[in-house]
């Protein structure tokens, strides 16, 4: 069994996963949903995820004459995962600098919406500019967050993958 790169298998298809998932941010902007944190854009943002590791763990399987062992499989798996988090921040960066401005202060008035139904008295405590003035100062954690999820995540979905990918060479 020859050892073989995997480099190139995780640029490609991180970059595969990384554009499918731009699309369906796209699909969201133009639908004007990328605001909504539902349950299937969500399930359908990890199958995105999941799709793009499986399918680089099996290309370099398949490059690698039909072998991969389970450290291969994490380290293809974090590896799509990391250029799928770089391109979601590029494109995070674009659409709340470009395409739509005001998503944060959007996001922010959904939040101090949800929390005063689900708790009335929170409006006695602080007005909804009061709380997104509080919260403006902590918009640069978005950044790392959408990094640091996307690499668990990545990890995760490597290690339950892995399992049943690898194949080792007698």
């Amino acid at each position: 069994m020859e050892n073989i790169s995997s480099k190139k298998i995780i640029y490609q298809y991180g970059l595969y996963t990384g554009l499918v998932s731009v699309a369906w941010g796209v699909v969201q902007f133009s639908m004007g949903t990328h605001l909504e944190n539902d349950i299937v854009s969500q399930i359908f943002g990890a199958v995105i995820l999941i799709a793009g590791i499986v399918l680089g763990q099996l290309a370099y399987r398949k490059e690698n004459g039909g072998f991969v062992t389970y450290n291969q499989c994490l380290k293809i798996g974090v590896g799509i995962g990391l250029i799928l988090a770089i391109i979601s921040l590029a494109y995070w960066f674009v659409l709340t600098n470009f395409a739509d401005p005001d998503t944060n202060l959007k996001m922010m008035q959904i939040q101090y919406a949800e929390m005063a139904s689900s708790n009335p008295e929170i409006t006695s405590q602080f007005t909804e500019q009061q709380y997104i003035e509080s919260a403006l100062p902590w918009l640069w954690v978005t950044y790392p967050a959408i990094l640091l999820m996307t690499l668990f995540f990545s990890l995760m979905f490597s290690l339950c993958t892995g399992i049943i990918i690898k194949r080792k060479a007698d």
